[in-house]
């Protein structure tokens, strides 16, 4: 009789074989495909873009009925999907599938997660797909379903902070504060959109809530508003109120920052994120891709402050404009 652990063993054991075998098999594909005859290799193609199309498809109708709260309906389509495209672009051996949603959050990816495995786009929106799941299943209050569908998404795309932020309300859900606050500060060293930056603050101010330190949280939510003027930031400063019993006001910029210093808590993007939106800015302007280039360099003046980045996003947006 074979126990439990030795049944982990095998499989774990088996588990480099089936992986090579699965690369083996890819790459099988791949050479088919380019040596198949060129009606044979359009029939393919145009296969494999219907089952893209009807992913879509069906996966908004899944998004549709989560925003009308229908989550048990939602959770069905979204299974009954994942049967269909799961596992089919999953990491080998030799390759590492992706899904970005620009060319920034590549370059961030491949400045902190640099990788020796080829890497290949997946076809298909799969982070998309995996952050639907794990949203609907945290409505749901199904929060072991809901991470392991989030940490899918995250397989796909390591450096999406919405992904992440979700991550942490889970966490935050089971009171694990220290996850909650682990999970917020990744999140925070991948925001490059000013609605992520404000949700990470937010966020920051809701874990210093939870534990009482209502001066670091009212700084948290304040700064916040620089960047999202957002109703439930408003509402934690007014049940900040409501607990001290005292008014609350926006801190000179100078004591935010003493608080935050004495924190660790960042007041910018990370360097990482500044330092690859700067790299990819010059390379695209270099290779004439004004328009990437400008919207680059638009991040990194707009939430760095950095001025030498704005002239260069007033030129070349000039260039784009003509």
């Amino acid at each position: 009789m074979t126990t439990n652990n030795e049944t982990k063993k095998c499989a774990s054991a088996n588990a480099p074989t089936e992986i090579g075998d699965l690369a083996k098999r890819r790459a099988t594909g791949r050479l088919r495909l380019a040596r198949a005859p060129k009606r044979t290799a359009l029939r393919w193609r145009r296969n494999f873009r219907l089952l893209s199309e009807r992913f879509d498809a069906l996966l908004e109708e899944a998004r549709q009925a989560a925003a009308q709260r229908r989550l048990n309906d939602a959770v069905e389509m979204l299974t009954a999907l994942e049967k269909r495209v799961g596992g089919l672009f999953d990491e080998d051996d030799e390759t590492q599938y992706f899904y970005f949603a620009n060319p920034l959050e590549e370059a961030i990816c491949d400045r902190v997660y640099p990788s020796e495995k080829t890497r290949r786009r997946a076809p298909i929106d799969y982070p998309l797909f995996y952050f639907t799941l794990g949203a609907v299943q945290f409505e749901a209050r199904r929060l072991r379903e809901a991470k392991t569908a989030l940490n899918k998404a995250l397989a796909f795309n390591p450096v999406d902070a919405e992904t992440l932020c979700k991550i942490a309300d889970v966490r935050r859900r089971e009171r694990d504060f220290v996850g909650y606050l682990k999970a917020t500060t990744q999140a925070l060293r991948f925001s490059y959109r000013r609605r992520d930056l404000a949700r990470c603050y937010r966020n920051l101010g809701s874990f210093y809530l939870d534990v009482q330190r209502y001066d670091v949280a009212t700084a948290a939510f304040y700064f916040s508003l620089t960047f999202d003027e957002s109703p439930d930031a408003r509402r934690e400063l007014k049940f900040i109120e409501s607990k001290t019993r005292r008014p609350v006001k926006a801190p000179p910029f100078e004591k935010l920052r003493k608080i935050f210093d004495a924190e660790g808590i960042p007041l910018r993007p990370s360097v990482e994120t500044v330092e690859a939106a700067r790299a990819l800015a010059i390379r695209a302007r270099d290779s004439g891709d004004f328009a990437l280039a400008a919207r680059c360099f638009d991040v990194i003046w707009r939430l760095a402050a950095d001025e030498d980045a704005k002239a260069e996003f007033d030129a070349l947006n000039a260039r784009v404009v003509e």
